[in-house]
């Protein structure tokens, strides 16, 4: 076999304009299509957040750090504006761990 040996001429100015604008045509284009998929991207996540929210007015669970309480005469005594929220002695309600009383510890 022979070696052919083939000359490469540089590319022209015209040729490497006419490249270089075909890839700016390219680049505008992957520009716009980025725009679009994070504008998607946040409309996605305004679109969760509003069924989240939806989701918890439909469903709403307790606190986790609640724990059910029945009302007594003294809880009513003691927090007059429970009868004008409408509750009652005998009623469940919720409240936090941390306003339950505080258990004593035992010494030895």
């Amino acid at each position: 076999m022979s070696e052919e040996t083939i000359e490469q001429t540089p590319p022209s100015k015209e040729d490497i304009i006419k490249f270089l604008t075909e890839q700016m045509e390219v680049k505008e284009a992957q520009y716009k299509l980025q725009e679009l998929n994070t504008k998607l991207a946040v409309a996605r996540a305004e679109e969760l957040k509003a069924l989240q929210f939806i989701a918890q007015m439909n469903n709403p669970t307790p606190p986790s750090d609640a724990v059910p309480h029945n009302l007594t005469q003294e809880d009513i005594d003691e927090n007059p504006e429970l009868i004008e929220r409408g509750f009652k002695v005998g009623d469940e309600v919720l409240v936090p761990k941390d306003s339950e009383p505080a258990q004593r510890k035992l010494k030895k």
